[in-house]
């Protein structure tokens, strides 16, 4: 059975709802207070992985706009060089103005040495504010990615 674009972006939504629900439990001990940011950390990865999907998806389902996808990471503003849909041209301009989705893309995943938060030895299952808050926004990426590309599909069962 072939891979599918859809199929696939399917497939990172569902494992990012995973990971995000796994980020409510308590963390064993030996995660040493890193538990909820691998969760929220590997939730993001699917999420930019399901919105590269999309955007190939998109490409695919509209023959009329048919380009040769960019090797490596994409993003909107990469697909709109060549003819496009005007589901990309949304999405570039998300990418530069839509808080929640700059956030998802530009994600530091390698944090500087003095950047990195710091947590309380005595207290290394605890959730941080800041953990907290990571959670928080990729949950709210979650559902604006899953609602987005719910729109675009119905749209493009009109072609």
């Amino acid at each position: 059975m072939s891979e599918s674009y859809r199929g696939q972006c399917n497939l990172h939504l569902h494992f990012a709802k995973q990971y995000l629900a796994d980020s409510e439990r308590d963390a064993e001990p030996q995660w040493s207070g890193h538990y909820q940011r691998a969760c929220v950390e590997s939730a993001l990865w699917q999420l930019r992985l399901a919105y590269e999907c999309h955007l190939a998806d998109l490409l695919i389902q509209q023959p009329l706009y048919s380009q040769t996808l960019p090797t490596g990471r994409m993003n909107a503003q990469v697909l709109t060089k060549a003819a496009h849909p005007p589901e990309i041209a949304e999405l570039a301009d998300r990418e530069i103005h839509d808080d929640q989705l700059k956030w998802m893309l530009d994600y530091r995943f390698v944090r500087q040495p003095g950047d990195a938060k710091q947590y309380n030895p005595s207290l290394l299952s605890t959730v941080t504010v800041s953990d907290q808050d990571d959670i928080e926004l990729a949950k709210g990426c979650l559902q604006f990615l899953s609602e987005l590309i719910a729109r675009h599909r119905s749209t493009l069962l009109e072609y």
